[in-house]
């Protein structure tokens, strides 16, 4: 139960990073007109709140 959790908070997780990844993107790319490219900044978005999220998972733990 636990682990299918897991897995369904960071399908949320990748969701939600890619999309907010490819906004704040594309208007970083307006505003400093830069050529725009979408599935490397959702890439890179999604790694970063991976990285985070599960960090501040292990990180909150209480010590047993």
């Amino acid at each position: 139960m636990n682990v299918m959790r897991l897995i369904i908070q960071n399908l949320v997780v990748v969701f939600w990073s890619f999309l907010l990844g490819e906004v704040l993107g594309y208007i970083g790319g307006q505003l400093e007109v830069l050529s725009v490219k979408p599935l490397t900044m959702g890439i890179v978005a999604v790694i970063v709140a991976l990285i985070g999220v599960n960090a501040i998972t292990l990180i909150s733990k209480p010590a047993k």
